[in-house]
Parts: C-alpha cells; sequence; structure tokens
C-alpha cells in the first residue's frame, strides 16, 4: 500500500461503536462492523441485513445498503471485503483512500481485484476537532452527568466515618474503592451514560496516573476521582477529575494541591482559539517549577513530578485530537478539550485536577462546574 496525500474517495471498515470516524460520517451507532464510503458529498454504508431497516431509518440522508443490493453470492454476503469490493466498484473507483488502521486483510483483497489503496497521512474527519454548537451541548450533557456522580461520590466520602485504623466505613462496612466505583456507575447509568471504570484510587499508588484504585479507601490519603463516562444515546464522551482527602491532609498534600489549582487556573486563562497546546502546557510546566515541582526520576527510575501532558481533545473518543501537549499546534473555537494538570510522588500519591472545556475566540468556557476543595471532613 502506498502512502499519498488524502485526495480520492474515502474508504473506512469498522464498528461504528468503536471507530469514532465511521460514527462521525454515519451518525449511526452500531455493535456490528460496517463498511462506509465517503465520495465527495455522497456517504454509501453497507450493514448487514439484520441492520439495514434501522440504519435507513435513523439517518435518511445516508445511502444504506445491505449485501443482498450489491447483488452479492451468499458465500460472500458475509465477508467484509466483499461488500468493500462491491462498494468501490459500485462508484466505479479505481482507487480509494483509507485510514492508517484500516484492515490490512481487506487492503490486500481490494489490490488483488485491481484497486489501488492508498493509505492516507491525515485522518479522514479532520473537522471532528471543531464541534458544532450542538455537539458541544451533547457533551456537556455528559459532563452534567459526570458531575452530579463527582457530587454523589463527595457525599458518599462525607458521610463515611474514620476507625481506629484510618479506613473508611459506612456502618459496620468499609467503603472500597470498588464499592465507590459501584455508586459512581449507579448514578451515571441513570443519567443514561455508560461509565465503564472510574478511577478510584487512593494512598501512594495513586501517584501511577492510570491505576483504577482497589481497596478499602483511607483517611488523610489522596483519593482521584477521575469519572468519564459516555452517553449511551449520541456516543459522546465526558471526562472530570477531583482529588479529595477524608479528615484531614498532610502539608506535603495540601501543597501539591494548591500547586495543581494554581497550574490549572494558569492553563485555564491561557486557553483561546489561536494559542498552541504547547503554550499552555508549557505555562503550567513553569508554574510547577516556581513552586519547586520539578520532574526528577526515583530511586526506581520511574518518573515523579508532572509526568503528562495538560489535556487532550473529547468528543465521540475520550482522547481524540488536538492535544494540550509540548507539542501540540494552536487551538481553534469549537475544539473541546481537557485541561488537567497533575502531580505524582510514589511516597504521597498522586493530585489531578480536570475540566473539560470548549475553546473561544476570547478565552474557553468550562462546560460543568465543580467544586475543588481538597478535605472532605
Amino acid at each position: 500500500m502506498k502512502r499519498e496525500k488524502l485526495t480520492s474517495a474515502i474508504l473506512m471498515v469498522g464498528t461504528p461503536n468503536v471507530y469514532a470516524d465511521i460514527l462521525h460520517v454515519t451518525e449511526f451507532k452500531s455493535s456490528d462492523p460496517v463498511v462506509c464510503l465517503k465520495h465527495g458529498k455522497r456517504t454509501s454504508m453497507v450493514v448487514s441485513r439484520m441492520e439495514i431497516g434501522r440504519a435507513r431509518e435513523e439517518n435518511p440522508r445516508m445511502e444504506s445498503l445491505a449485501p443482498e443490493d450489491l447483488g452479492l453470492s451468499r458465500k460472500d454476503r458475509w465477508k467484509m471485503s466483499a461488500w468493500a469490493l462491491a462498494l468501490t466498484k459500485r462508484e466505479g473507483l479505481r482507487s480509494v483512500m483509507v485510514p492508517s488502521v484500516f484492515p490490512v486483510g481487506i487492503a490486500r483483497q481490494l489490490e488483488k481485484k485491481g484497486i489501488r489503496v492508498i493509505v492516507a497521512k491525515a485522518p479522514p474527519c479532520p473537522d471532528r476537532m471543531v464541534k458544532t454548537p450542538a455537539q458541544v451541548e451533547k457533551i456537556r450533557v455528559v459532563q452534567r452527568a459526570a458531575v452530579q456522580a463527582m457530587r454523589h461520590a463527595f457525599a458518599v466520602i462525607e458521610g463515611a466515618r474514620i476507625d481506629a485504623r484510618g479506613q473508611l466505613r459506612e456502618g459496620a462496612a468499609l467503603l472500597t474503592a470498588e464499592g465507590l466505583r459501584r455508586r459512581i456507575n449507579r448514578v451515571l447509568m441513570d443519567q443514561d451514560c455508560a461509565g465503564g471504570e472510574p478511577i478510584v484510587a487512593c494512598g501512594p499508588r495513586s501517584s501511577q496516573p492510570h491505576w483504577i484504585g482497589e481497596g478499602p479507601l483511607l483517611a488523610g490519603q489522596p483519593i482521584v476521582l477521575d469519572i468519564f463516562p459516555r452517553h449511551i444515546g449520541s456516543g459522546y464522551w465526558g471526562d472530570l477529575t477531583r482529588t479529595i482527602a477524608k479528615g484531614y491532609a498532610g502539608p506535603a498534600l495540601v501543597r501539591m494541591h494548591r500547586a495543581v489549582r494554581r497550574a490549572q487556573e494558569t492553563a485555564l486563562a491561557a486557553v483561546r482559539a489561536g494559542v498552541r497546546g504547547s503554550t499552555v502546557h508549557d505555562g503550567v510546566c513553569s508554574v510547577f517549577a516556581r513552586l519547586g515541582f520539578e520532574d526528577r526520576l526515583g530511586d526506581d527510575g520511574i518518573p515523579e513530578g508532572y509526568i503528562h501532558s495538560t489535556g487532550h481533545g473529547v468528543g465521540l473518543e475520550i482522547h481524540e485530537a488536538p492535544g494540550v501537549s509540548r507539542a501540540a499546534g494552536p487551538l481553534r473555537a469549537g475544539n473541546v478539550v481537557t485541561v488537567e494538570p497533575g502531580l505524582y510522588y510514589k511516597d504521597i500519591g498522586g493530585v489531578r485536577i480536570e475540566d473539560t472545556v470548549v475553546v473561544t475566540r476570547n478565552g474557553c468556557e468550562v462546560l460543568c462546574k465543580c467544586p475543588k476543595f481538597l478535605v472532605i471532613r
């Protein structure tokens, strides 16, 4: 397969519920794979016979076809490569552009039949980075659900008591990361959102930013709560993180939390259309350095300090373009990104504060606000 500039019809194969570009183009949610061809202003999609009625009903602006509509034999009606070949020939195409994640096996089958397959350098749907007002509202709906779940988690922790061993209890029962995660997910489900695996990470191991958390929650320790639901209907994601401590927090944890809040305030003030994501990220690094939190390698060779980027795009994927990182380019009005500085030290744990914002010409708007305190009494 040859790499060239994106100039031709775009062929995509995959499951819309997993492959965001197909969901964006077809506006059709499905857990079964489809073949999608975007040719100029026309979009055609091949779905299974079982799904053809729903596909035509849910997006009448698009041409939806079953394998039978393509004249395929009974044997070929079950082959995705046959769907792709028939759809390509139906459009009279001798070449197609495909994304870098296109299935190699199907590409080889197309090439055997004389179809030139060109791997695009650019993403197939760059317009996904700039959200329409309607798309921003869909993300805002999910973010509201995340805030509601976060507030519920706060209330559960506030209502817990601290036992003689420093563990949190509800009555006689231990309050665990697993139990609080279930409670968070129930709130999200009530808002038609799938919570997946929200992070409830307590103690020194919260210095691993994506550790999901397990075991009893403890007083005086950082508890990182990272909630990133996906709306079951729209397919859009939200993302929200807070770090709290039950009962009290030691001086080191307090200092870390204050620094992360200051860094996030600096980043939020810097975000606006035309500013480079790298500039926002560098500003966060400068705040941490000025406050004495420089990056370092621990005795075990594992990095500590500020060990990730400042943010990422949010939409039909939980992590998508544009980034807010060391190498990120200019932000544009309509980008939806997270702003989530954090500090991580293995002897203390982690502190991260994250909001999801929409970039505007003159700044940014936090899609749904949530308190940022550290200690819950």
